[in-house]
């Protein structure tokens, strides 16, 4: 993951490679701007096809945006090896908190300061 902001992270982070694949990241004051489509609001969203991260940062904690930086991640990790059961919106929170968990072993190991 390239740098981010006080959970250790220098500056957010605006790219990150997953397995090869290189994704920008970007961040929005509004939550409707994350989804591609302007459904709904959303706390982030990663679009395969542009290989972009978008996620809402307006007044959010540096833990907040880990976790959903991480989140997002973790779908395209998902898709990448075909994990079918990690696909799908019936498993959002499965990868929520596999998020969180992520966040909490890079924090306990010193690879973030908390």
């Amino acid at each position: 993951m390239a740098a981010a902001s006080t959970l250790g992270w220098a500056v957010k982070p605006t790219e990150v490679n997953i397995l090869g694949k290189t994704y920008s990241i970007q961040y929005v004051d509004n939550p409707a701007d994350v989804d591609l489509y302007r459904r709904k609001s959303l706390w982030g969203q990663i679009d395969y096809w542009t290989r972009t991260i978008r996620i809402y940062d307006k007044e959010r904690t540096p833990a907040d945006l880990l976790e959903t930086v991480l989140h997002e991640v973790l779908h395209g990790i998902a898709s990448e090896l075909e994990l079918k059961q990690l696909q799908g919106d019936d498993n959002e929170e499965a990868l929520g908190i596999l998020a969180l968990a992520l966040a909490d072993v890079l924090a306990r190991n010193g690879w973030l300061k908390p």
